[in-house]
């Protein structure tokens, strides 16, 4: 998400350069003040004291005029709506229309209050960047809890924006132009206005999730399990998963009896088709979702669905959907601090996720500003701020480029907690990993050496997965096989 409100903040005009403290008390009370203009006679006072803010943040007037945009769609129906609902004193009649003197009156304030209300806001969020206001807003004692509200509404508002953009450009690409709305134009707005609710919904719910894997909602027995809880060792069981069933309501079963044992220090890989069960096995296991039947133990203690344990950690395939907090530094700490944690342990928690990722040099950045890299190794901060025994890696190195990739494959290696990595990446699972499970229909299939099962040409194409190219034989220009490439199995 890019938020394009921050694109003029670099500007040099007066109330660029006011204090952000100061700025915003100011410019709220002359906002309080718009609210409260009840008289006609007021407003074209309160047009010119708004064309003259505007006019000294020396904001360019496009950017003003790209975000009344959408609210233009409001104030249109507000234009139409109040003359022919509002009063009693017909000035104008068409049919069984009728246009009330008293309405018209009424839409030329509310219009009015409403652009110079609008107008002062994009002000003050335009002349700042968004992290500064939402600081300051902190500062002036705002409960945390508002401004992080704020972050998340404004963060989610900018990203529905764009996914209409891409929906709205994918629509023209395959011929759909609006040029007028007729039945069908306005059965394609209508899916697109739902597919867009649909994809908000989805993504506050994987957020959410996100937030209670990492402490939010975290009761006092939750906080003393944390505090008691012993150092994990190699042998100890990391994970116990006993004829896991589970099946999404009115679908069929996705998990079909799977047995696990993983021990500590082990790094697991999970291969499959698309289907087979494995972020729901992932979700089933840090107790995201409740299986039908079956248990799952981490390190002795039981995962009960709905409720966060400190052992596990799970990384989601999409970062954003991690990353909601103002700055990387709050992001990591949002985890330790839910817990009860002292300031200065969820300070040490967070330079030591910090470190062990390489992304002490982003801790002051916004999260939504990096890149897809750099997201992936936040976001797994994130989660190693909690000091899980085991993490989850769900579909880790999607999106990333080879730079990116190649230092996540680094760190994955090099991992001190017990890794479980699920992903189409066969080379990157035979880089990582020291065991592999083969699942598809929610069973497993095979599991064991990487080299192995991947190699195994006979099973992977069974399963519609092929046999990673570093397992392929090769062979010199002089025709002699190159030795690092030899099949540990029959092809």
């Amino acid at each position: 998400m890019h938020l394009h409100i921050d694109q003029y903040a670099h500007l040099d005009s007066p109330i660029h350069r006011w204090n952000p403290r100061n700025k915003f008390i100011t410019l709220f009370i002359v906002i309080l003040g718009f609210s409260l203009v009840q008289d006609l006679r007021l407003v074209p006072f309160m047009l010119l004291i708004t064309a003259g803010i505007f006019t000294i943040s020396r904001l360019p007037l496009p950017f003003l005029l790209s975000r009344l945009r959408y609210p233009g769609i409001f104030l249109g129906a507000l234009i139409v709506i109040l003359p022919l609902f509002t009063g009693e004193t017909v000035i104008f009649q068409f049919g069984f229309l009728s246009v009330q003197s008293e309405g018209v009156l009424y839409m030329l304030l509310v219009v009015s209050r409403f652009l110079a209300i609008l107008t002062v806001s994009l002000v003050i969020f335009g002349t700042s960047t968004f992290l500064t206001t939402v600081t300051t807003l902190r500062s002036m004692g705002i409960p945390s809890i508002l401004a992080d509200m704020l972050m998340l509404t404004v963060r989610y508002i900018f990203e529905l924006a764009d996914a209409l953009t891409r929906m709205q450009r994918a629509m023209k690409l395959r011929g759909f132009q609006l040029t007028k709305l007729d039945k069908r134009g306005a059965t394609q707005l209508a899916g697109l206005v739902g597919s867009l609710l649909i994809r908000s919904y989805e993504q506050a719910e994987r957020v959410y999730k996100a937030m209670r894997l990492r402490g939010y909602g975290a009761t006092n027995d939750d906080k003393e399990t944390i505090m008691n809880r012993k150092d994990y060792a190699v042998g100890d069981i990391a994970l116990q998963l006993s004829d896991i069933h589970f099946a999404y309501p009115t679908r069929p079963p996705v998990l079909n009896g799977v047995d696990l044992t993983i021990t500590h220090g082990e790094r697991v890989g999970l291969i499959g088709p698309n289907g087979a069960g494995k972020t729901s096995l992932f979700l089933s296991t840090c107790g995201v979702l409740k299986p039908t039947s079956g248990a799952v133990t981490a390190y002795g203690d039981a995962i009960q669905s709905g409720k966060f344990h400190p052992a596990i950690g799970l990384v989601f395939q999409n970062s954003d959907d991690q990353l909601f907090s103002p700055t990387v530094r709050e992001d990591i700490a949002f985890g330790p601090v839910n817990i009860g944690l002292s300031e200065t342990e969820v300070a040490n928690r967070v330079d030591e996720a910090l470190k062990l990722t390489g992304t002490t040099h982003l801790v002051e950045r916004a999260p939504h500003h990096l890149s897809g890299g750099e997201k992936r190794m936040v976001s797994i901060a994130s989660v190693l701020a909690m000091r899980p025994g085991l993490v989850l890696y769900d579909e880790p190195d999607a999106n990333l480029d080879i730079r990116a990739r190649r230092r996540l494959i680094q760190f994955l290696q090099e991992a001190p907690h017990t890794v479980m990595v699920a992903s189409h990446d066969l080379e990157m699972v035979l880089e990582v990993c020291d065991r592999v499970i083969l699942l598809d229909q929610g069973q497993i299939i095979a599991h064991g050496q990487p080299a192995e099962i991947m190699g195994n040409v006979a099973l992977m194409e069974t399963y519609g997965l092929e046999k990673p190219h570093s397992l392929v034989t090769h062979l010199h220009q002089d025709g002699s096989l190159h030795p690092s490439m030899e099949s540990p199995t029959n092809t």
